[in-house]
């Protein structure tokens, strides 16, 4: 059975149910300022309703938009999602109420469930105790990973158990890996993907680079599984290509909201056998007014599906998004939400709107002068500003000025912004210019110094 576009849905159609570096900020400014049945509680969804769908090929995808839906083609039989009947091992289960909460005091957890929830499953501090896949573990072994952080020691064993999970962590504590492992070792338990099929899981993400940063750690954990296929579907890229992967089956989708709501429509992908979803950075998806496509998707779900979302801020619409599409969720902290990281500086610099650009570029120039004096080079630098074409003359003032700057916003091309990206990474280019496109989720290490040019709309995000 195939999703039916919104505008669709009123049709004559048959249907059917369904390591830490000190870093310093500065902020310059002018102002003072498809159901199936359900057969286990973990995965009930009561609080979203399954939608209706109509039965047609991807051979009438071309025909959606004026309305002519064919409903002579006959459903695809999907198999029931497989619960996984997961445990840790036996010294978790062991662990005493009062040993589980000295550890979650030593990660900065902070646990809490509903009342008439059952207890969080109790945090694990080693990866052999989660009893994952050989293959997963071995992946986890190659890529030098020993002991999980905060944020995986508690999201894993509660994502492992099939509960929701409501999460908030910063920007490189792990947290990728702590949705990405369990999510792997989810599909494993589910009967293969067969050509034709959706996704088994999904996970949703603000923007095309932090997409594509996720997804290559979920290949990077899924190495050693030779038939596990993932795709990322973004804009700004083939969408031929998308097409191709998603019709071939794949057992997860890396997707922007926008995008994936375009394959739905196209008839290239459905959600029919999705039982695994996460939303990542879900505050900045809002932001960024994706709300009605993430709505879309979640409302048009099986009711048997398990839903991590994870947000760096709690504002009310994530509150809001969390009580309407998570059933009884666990909700896991690590430290304090929307506060300062205790290794970075604040500074805020008042400055008239068009002295900017100007005192930008004395203190860089004066930085790269005292660190050739020290003979270092000149730290990673990222510089946000609010609009493309100031990204693109503040990048151009800096170059002028004989610096390494490249702009990243999203008016480039794909191409130009995994370049940008790349070089910055690699050290190429120590001072990257960016509008939000870069605000959140990624995960560059050893940057030194954070400059707004212009005042986030949001307070929260200069945090």
């Amino acid at each position: 059975m195939s999703y039916v576009p919104p505008h669709l849905r009123s049709s004559s159609t048959t249907t059917t149910t369904t390591t830490t570096t000190e870093t310093s900020s500065v902020t310059l400014d002018d102002q003072t300022k498809l159901s199936y049945p359900s057969s286990n509680s973990h995965f009930n969804n009561d609080k979203s309703s399954a939608a209706s769908f109509s039965s047609f090929s991807h051979s009438n995808a071309s025909r959606w938009s004026s309305g002519a839906i064919s409903t002579a083609n006959r459903a695809l039989a999907r198999p029931d999602t497989v619960v996984p009947q997961w445990k840790p091992s036996e010294r978790v289960l062991r662990m005493k109420p009062e040993l589980i909460e000295e550890v979650c005091l030593r990660l900065n957890l902070d646990v809490s469930v509903s009342p008439d929830s059952a207890p969080a499953p109790a945090p694990i501090e080693s990866f052999a105790d989660m009893c994952l896949h050989p293959s997963i573990m071995k992946d986890i072994a190659y890529h030098g990973y020993t002991t999980p952080t905060s944020i995986q020691a508690q999201a894993m064993p509660v994502a492992l158990s099939g509960r929701d999970l409501l999460g908030c962590a910063e920007t490189g504590s792990g947290k990728t890996a702590a949705f990405a492992i369990p999510m792997i070792q989810h599909c494993l338990a589910q009967p293969p993907v067969q050509r034709g099929d959706g996704p088994l899981a999904l996970v949703l993400a603000p923007t095309r680079e932090l997409a594509q940063q996720i997804e290559k750690e979920v290949k990077a954990f899924s190495k050693s599984l030779e038939s596990f296929r993932t795709a990322i579907v973004v804009g700004g890229t083939n969408i031929a290509e998308q097409r191709s992967e998603l019709r071939a089956g794949v057992d997860v989708v890396v997707a922007t909201p926008g995008r994936f709501i375009d394959h739905l429509q196209q008839g290239n992908t459905s959600v029919t056998r999705i039982s695994f979803v996460v939303l990542d950075e879900a505050d900045r998806m809002l932001d960024m007014g994706f709300e009605p496509q993430i709505r879309e998707v979640m409302r048009n779900l099986s009711e048997k599906h398990q839903t991590l979302l994870f947000s760096a801020t709690m504002p009310e619409e994530i509150e809001e998004l969390a009580q309407e599409y998570l059933t009884n969720p666990v909700q896991v902290k690590v430290g304090k939400v929307s506060s300062p990281t205790a290794n970075v500086t604040q500074t805020l610099e008042k400055v008239s709107e068009s002295e900017k650009t100007d005192r930008l570029l004395a203190l860089l120039v004066e930085e790269a002068s005292r660190v050739e004096r020290a003979g270092h080079p000149f730290p990673l630098t990222i510089v946000f500003v609010e609009r493309k074409t100031r990204c693109d003359e503040v990048a151009d003032a800096l170059v002028a000025q004989g610096l390494h700057a490249v702009a990243l916003h999203g008016g480039r091309t794909q191409g130009e912004r995994e370049a940008a990206l790349r070089e910055f990474r690699k050290g190429t280019t120590n001072i990257l210019v960016a509008t939000d496109v870069a605000s959140r989720g990624l995960d560059v290490s050893g940057v030194a110094h954070v400059i707004n040019l212009d005042l986030p709309k949001l307070l929260l995000i200069l945090l």
